[in-house]
């Protein structure tokens, strides 16, 4: 929820586009607000009424349609109407022909406007209702929920705000169908790729080169030396403690073998 408000406030940020979201007369729009609209198009046509109610203890029951009126006979074009649940008197949040629509990777925004005016807050203001679809793969309509509804008039801003979880968000580059990645896809063609290189070139230095044991792998030489550059160039990177100078041998000198004299140096050659 905290994800959902902090969204929306960033979003409020980035200038408005502004329409009508009846997609029946969408021809009076821009091809960019047509095109968002259009993504919308699975949910508007499922005409699905979404119906909830605020957190314990609540007070209101709401229903909600997107870029449709919720049938009602006291609010005409209403997008959501709030119900009293004490006398069930009714309020419109915002009205279908007064949107504005903004969208990004994986969320859009509903913005309802021109709904009924507030009572004893909010400067009398008209009541507004933004509605944060953000992607879920799994589904074309999640369910409603409503995140607040922030009414501070010292801050001029008023509004309620509801989530709503679909697919039609979701970025066709963030994913491929089956819900596989770009990354896991390309991760499985290189497994792929080197399982074959293996596997062939083992039959092929088996039963046409015919080589035996190590020599079966497929350019052995090569990954043999790779192997050996490797740990060259680990031992150099990884080297904690300077190379000391070359180690000199000094041969067995005749010092060592204990002949001072030139005669005893000798006698070992004499024939017997």
């Amino acid at each position: 929820m905290q994800y959902v408000a902090a969204l929306f406030v960033a979003v409020s940020l980035v200038a408005r586009i502004a329409g009508d979201c009846v997609i029946d007369t969408a021809e009076k729009l821009q091809d960019k607000e047509k095109k968002l609209l259009e993504r919308l198009d699975p949910l508007t046509k499922k005409n699905e009424l979404f119906t909830f109610k605020d957190d314990d203890p609540y007070q209101y029951d709401y229903k909600a349609r997107i870029c449709s009126a919720v049938k009602s006979s006291s609010k005409q074009d209403a997008g959501i109407i709030q119900v009293d649940k004490l006398n069930g008197t009714e309020h419109s949040l915002g009205k279908i022909n007064k949107v504005n629509i903004k969208a990004g990777t994986n969320w859009m925004m509903l913005e309802y406007r021109g709904g009924d005016k507030y009572h004893s807050h909010c400067n009398g203001l008209e009541r507004t209702s933004v509605i944060m679809i953000l992607c879920d793969s799994s589904t074309v309509e999640g369910t409603m929920n409503i995140i607040e509804e922030h009414k501070k008039s010292n801050e001029g801003d008023c509004y309620y705000l509801f989530e709503l979880y679909s697919n039609v968000v979701c970025s066709a580059k963030s994913s491929i169908p089956g819900g596989l990645s770009v990354g896991s896809v390309l991760v499985l063609i290189f497994v792929v790729v080197v399982g074959c290189y293996f596997l062939f070139g083992f039959l092929y230095q088996r039963y046409v080169v015919g080589a035996k044991g190590m020599e079966q792998i497929p350019h052995f030489s090569f990954w043999k030396d790779f192997g050996n550059l490797q740990a060259d160039g680990c031992e150099l990177v990884c080297r904690t403690q300077e190379a000391g100078p070359p180690r000199t041998y000094k041969g067995i000198g005749d010092d060592q073998l204990g002949l001072d004299d030139d005669d005893e140096r000798d006698d070992h050659l004499l024939p017997m």
